[in-house]
């Protein structure tokens, strides 16, 4: 009941929270306008990862407040809420006045870095039933899933609600995990995510009305790169490799793709550099209607995420 009242808190804040935003959004002229690259032929504000913040904290608030969160709670979302605000800062600075690729890496490197401090770390990985230790690989490679993943859903954000939609499906996935392996702090923090999400949703689905936004995208992946790994670690020896792999399987195939395709057509320089090659572009360029390309995405998706949680199943 607890989960479902976070949830409903959630939900009603973004919902409430959104259209405030969309409208200081306008006020303040900070839209995306049309052209160059882009897909949508109006302006759009472009700051709705702030209203889907502002629910997030708002909730875990009145939670603190009613008595629902003890302290081991709070020590456990240090990472994310630290290590977020850095992430969430350097994205609304680039909604705001656009800041150079490296700069906002360099600050997306500090928010791993953050999370790792704190304890975040895959020290362990399962690879088809065998444990390997990582050793001095543990940091670099939590820092590299954790950077890697933040971005990922910044990549996928380029159609009406669809990085919101995978967040949702990577979200609801995460949260029945951690539930499963009794991690109520993560499971949490992952159901007022989700609820977030959901009453952002109607506002972001093509027509689009207001664009999450490099603040919130960039938030929302850190968030879930955080937690998968403490959600599909706990209870267990190690990392399951598979799981969170099958789990953003989409994102991450997709920016994986896109820094070979830019390495080696445009060179190092161009490769944190924005394009319209990505997987919704070319499904577009097909000839499918803007929301069937996102709802097919979004099938795909949650396949995959249904796949991720048979090896909770197996373990």
């Amino acid at each position: 009941m607890t989960y479902l009242l976070l949830f409903g808190a959630a939900v009603t804040a973004a919902l409430v929270l959104t259209p405030g935003m969309r409208a200081l959004a306008r006020t303040w002229n900070l839209v995306d306008a049309p052209g160059d690259r882009k897909i949508h032929t109006v302006s759009v504000p472009r700051v709705g990862g702030v209203g889907v913040t502002l629910a997030m904290l708002l909730t875990l608030a009145v939670a603190a407040a009613a008595g629902h969160v003890n302290a081991a709670d709070a020590r456990a979302w240090l990472p994310v809420l630290f290590g977020g605000a850095l992430v969430f800062a350097v994205g609304l600075w680039d909604d705001l006045r656009p800041l150079p690729a490296l700069a906002k890496l360099l600050v997306q490197l500090a928010g791993a870095g953050v999370a790792v401090s704190l304890g975040v770390r895959i020290d362990h990985v399962t690879v088809f039933g065998a444990t390997l230790g990582l050793g001095l690989l543990a940091v670099p490679l939590t820092i590299v899933w954790i950077v890697g993943l933040t971005n990922a859903f910044n990549v996928m954000d380029g159609l009406d609600g669809l990085a919101t939609g995978l967040a949702i499906i990577a979200a609801a996935t995460c949260a029945v995990v951690s539930l499963a392996r009794d991690d109520q702090q993560g499971g949490m923090l992952l159901i007022v995510l989700l609820g977030a999400l959901c009453g952002f949703l109607p506002y972001n689905f093509n027509p689009a009305t207001i664009f999450l936004g490099d603040c919130g995208s960039l938030v929302v992946g850190y968030v879930l790169a955080v937690t998968a790994i403490t959600s599909f670690q706990k209870g267990a020896t190690a990392l399951v490799v598979l799981g969170p792999l099958l789990l953003f399987a989409l994102p991450i195939s997709e920016t994986v793709h896109s820094v070979v395709r830019r390495l080696r057509g445009q060179g190092l320089r161009r490769v944190l550099l924005a394009d319209q090659e990505h997987v919704h572009h070319r499904l577009l360029g097909l000839g499918l209607s803007h929301r069937t390309v996102v709802l097919l995405l979004y099938g795909v998706s949650l396949s995959f995420s249904l796949l991720a949680l048979t090896t909770l199943r197996s373990r």
